[in-house]
């Protein structure tokens, strides 16, 4: 028997079916911002995700009341809260019922966008900033990051733009017209996609997994590529790069950033010390940014989440956003007033 997705899967293929990939897909292929969420995506088993402007959650209005105080969530899949299947029980949605509840004097109401992205690095925090959300005018950015640019790390042949282990996504698509025929066919078309579209049914459309030689192979410190894993330099670390960039065209337009380090569960890279350690060394980038870029600053200790209410190295449960966005609001609260 086919699974849900890959019924979705076998419309598309057969030419029946243009805007369900979006439905099975919760990511999609955009210019200049390598992906996004897909915009109307609906979980088979969860119901409405993502939003028609392609952020998870309601959407807010486009056009900025100055009475409304907006606050922009930047981050990866511990932004999005992918282990919860509601939106509302995503840490940003949690933080906005919070701050509703204790706005600062100047304001009537409060909206919080969820932009957090699965799998999302610095490199897509800075250019989803740049090419949409500042156009939203956030009052303030809550960036919460460190995790998945130290993943990239591990890989080698680094190079400041990831292109050691990503690349343009691909999204299914129908079949040409003469060969719809082999969808025809249950059995065949799960074959087919098992074998010939093990990304898109699988996750990974845009990741390298085990990472790859850069077709364009640029980086070349001393004259030598960076084959192996190691520590890069600050002055090339694309982490260090990018959120200084991102920080100061929040600034430059007149929002105020509050900078959040990822967090991993106790013992959740046990099996990665290089990688963790690179967690920490982001954590210590963050606080030296705070300082320097004369941002507010929220510290986030594994010990304010439950040990019972984390799913992986990483992630929360419902009642895990929900105390992250307790201690959070904590921090955001102050830095309004």
């Amino acid at each position: 028997m086919m699974k849900d997705d890959q019924k979705i899967a076998r419309k598309i293929l057969l030419g029946r079916e243009n805007v369900n990939e979006k439905r099975m897909q919760n990511t999609i292929g955009q210019p200049y911002l390598l992906y996004i969420s897909a915009p109307g995506y609906i979980s088979a088993t969860d119901g409405p995700q993502i939003n028609e402007d392609g952020y998870r959650g309601e959407p807010v209005p486009f056009d900025k009341d100055p009475n409304v105080l907006r606050i922009l969530c930047l981050g990866g899949s511990t932004t999005y809260s992918s282990t919860v299947p509601r939106p509302d029980q995503a840490y940003p949605a949690v933080l906005e019922h919070i701050i509703h509840n204790n706005l600062p004097e100047k304001y009537t109401d409060v909206e919080v966008m969820n932009a957090g992205l699965p799998w999302a690095t610095s490199s897509e925090l800075l250019t989803h900033y740049l090419f949409k959300y500042r156009y939203y005018r956030p009052d303030i950015v809550i960036i919460n990051t460190g995790g998945n640019d130290a993943e990239g790390y591990t890989l080698p042949y680094y190079h400041p733009d990831s292109s050691n282990w990503r690349q343009p996504m691909v999204n299914l698509r129908p079949l040409p017209s003469k060969w719809r025929w082999l969808a025809r066919s249950r059995f065949v078309c799960t074959f087919i996609l098992e074998i010939f579209y093990q990304d898109q049914m699988h996750g990974g459309q845009f990741v390298i997994r085990n990472g790859a030689k850069p077709r364009a192979a640029w980086f070349r410190p001393h004259g030598e590529l960076v084959q192996k894993p190691q520590e890069i330099p600050l002055e090339n670390l694309s982490f260090y790069r990018n959120i200084q960039t991102l920080i100061r065209a929040i600034q430059a337009d007149g929002g105020k950033v509050m900078l959040v380090p990822f967090r991993a569960a106790p013992d959740g890279y046990r099996q990665g010390t290089f990688e963790l350690s690179q967690i920490e060394r982001h954590e210590q980038i963050l606080k030296d940014f705070a300082k320097n870029e004369k941002t507010a600053y929220a510290p986030f200790p594994a010990s304010i989440i439950s040990p019972g209410n984390w799913t992986d190295r990483c992630h929360l449960n419902a009642d895990g956003t929900a105390q992250k966005a307790e201690h959070i609001a904590q921090y955001l609260i102050e830095a309004l007033n």
